[in-house]
């Protein structure tokens, strides 16, 4: 199957007689469908500049018929080429099976950026080039053999055991990372597990989820810290014949795997009864604690998928609440307003672990975007830069949602019966933790207490609960309705005079007022 792909592959190359461009896809996940020349002529723009002008129309290649859900369509998401025989030429092309606005471009094949939105609105392209040869797809791609460069330099570190929990279709090692203190029982840590490219188009997930795991990994007393409180297994190619191939959204069988868990062991894939059996491994040895399922979608926002409470239950729906609103907290990329919600269902992981776990297990679909964050054109567009920064982030709030400290990021709770205070009982705000408090009169006060923090300069913020709310019945997203602040507010400036005993108090500024988890950050 292997060699049938990369033959395909090679052969997809197009060539215009006439003008000498040539398309090609012949290179690991690459994809590329049917070439065809639309239009081709010579313009005189000034007496000495005449420019050749050509128009092509590009197909998408669609991934192979699923076998399984047969009235399922096949997908032509992805795409990764190359056009060379360009430079002095003005290229139009139109894509016709797939597309986002400003698409990912490179003349080196290692530097990527978006063309501007003149150049290329969604589905098209219309470029002079001043350069003979560039690729263009629909992200920056993460391809096989560079995981396989990460996953070498990972494996070295500290806390880092590399295992292979199945193998593909075409044999290839579903790697494992195993990211933990040895030294320290398991029963002692939150257990963490993410998994990605369940669809092989999605590769700005991958970048984000690569940020994640070398701030894990790190020689830094952060990680060691995180190292020796959570228990992760992260997954990083769910479908590594799909990504080495250049699919869309399915592996080289044709089935779509991320909806494949909930049939029958005959009609499951390997790739998918090996994440199965490792998830009732775990399970039964210590259930896991927070599941993301990463991915990315043409939506110009990033966004979890949450579960209604009707498909869950309340105490569920606050729970996953908690952990969106900290992810959006410090981040300006994600923010509450845009969450999407659908029912739990069993064909999805998230559906396996309702079945088996509960409200044990809080798992979520996290999708980011290929285009820019908010739906906002002017603002901020995906890139390296900014993906590093939110998988950073998302370390941050998986540690702060399992309520743990780390060096230079102090998490203190909430006193246990605080006088003037009404415990946060209803699960209609999505408190954090067990337990949050409603002050009863303004003045009302709440002391907060740890015993050993360091001396120095600390920003000190207060987590703000939100209402436990979702869109109206038969809708996935809020539309217009701010669900409001959700996550870390900033409270005020602390100094920690010396090293030991630390004591905060927070006044209530009005009946009804919220006191929860706060969050003390060390000046740098």
């Amino acid at each position: 199957m292997r060699y049938f792909f990369l033959t395909t592959l090679l052969l997809a190359a197009y060539v215009t007689a006439f003008s000498q461009v040539r398309f090609d896809a012949g290179f690991e996940s690459g994809n590329l469908g049917k070439v065809v020349l639309l239009d081709s002529t010579k313009v005189i723009v000034s007496p000495r500049d005449t420019v050749e002008h050509l128009s092509y129309l590009i197909h998408g290649k669609f991934d192979p018929l699923n076998p399984i859900d047969t009235s399922l369509a096949a997908n032509a998401n992805w795409y990764y080429f190359r056009i060379s025989g360009i430079k002095g030429k003005q290229i139009y092309l139109t894509l016709k099976d797939n597309g986002v606005h400003g698409l990912s471009y490179s003349y080196d094949g290692d530097n990527w950026n978006h063309f501007p939105l003149n150049e290329s609105p969604r589905r098209r392209l219309d470029k002079r080039f001043d350069k003979d040869t560039v690729f263009i797809a629909l992200y920056r791609p993460y391809t096989y053999s560079y995981l396989q460069e990460r996953i070498a330099e990972w494996a070295k570190r500290e806390g880092t055991q590399i295992d292979t929990i199945g193998w593909s279709f075409e044999k290839r090692p579903l790697q494992l990372l195993h990211i933990t203190d040895p030294n320290v029982p398991v029963s002692a840590k939150k257990r963490l597990w993410i998994h990605g490219r369940q669809h092989p188009s999605e590769t700005p997930g991958s970048w984000l989820l690569d940020a994640f795991i070398e701030k894990l990994t790190a020689d830094t007393p952060e990680a060691h810290s995180l190292r020796a409180q959570i228990d992760a297994y992260i997954l990083p190619f769910a479908n590594p014949d799909g990504v080495f191939n250049g699919l869309s959204r399915s592996n080289v069988i044709g089935v779509n795997q991320e909806i494949n868990f909930g049939r029958s062991d005959d009609s499951t894939v390997v790739e998918v009864r090996a994440m199965k059996e490792m998830f009732r491994k775990l399970h039964d040895e210590q259930p896991i604690d927070l599941l993301i399922n990463n991915h990315s979608q043409h939506a110009d926002c990033a966004i979890y998928w949450m579960h209604t409470s009707s498909s869950t239950s309340m105490e569920y729906a606050r729970k996953q609440w908690v952990f969106a609103g900290l992810t959006c907290a410090f981040n300006p990329y994600m923010y509450p307003k845009e969450m999407l919600f659908s029912d739990v269902a069993p064909r999805y992981c998230e559906g396996w672990f309702w079945n088996n776990a509960g409200e044990r297990t809080i798992a979520l679909t996290l999708e980011s975007p290929y285009t820019f964050y908010s739906f906002n054109k002017e603002g901020e567009w995906v890139n390296d830069s900014n993906l590093k920064y939110f998988g950073e982030r998302l370390l941050e709030a998986v540690a702060e949602y399992f309520g743990l400290s780390t060096p230079g990021r102090l998490l203190i709770e909430n006193p246990e019966n605080p006088k003037g205070w009404i415990p946060l009982s209803n699960q209609t705000i999505a408190y954090m933790g067990e337990s949050g408090w409603s002050a009863s009169a303004a003045g009302s006060k709440i002391i907060y207490r740890a015993d050993m923090v360091e001396a120095g300069e600390y920003e000190l913020y207060r987590y703000l609960p939100g209402q436990n709310i979702e869109p109206p019945k038969g809708r996935n997203d809020f539309g217009d309705v701010d669900p409001g602040e959700h996550g870390w507010v900033f409270e005020c400036n602390y100094t920690q005079k010396r090293d030991g005993r630390f004591k905060y108090v927070y006044r209530a500024k009005m009946a009804g007022d919220i006191a929860d988890a706060i969050l003390l950050v060390k000046k740098k």
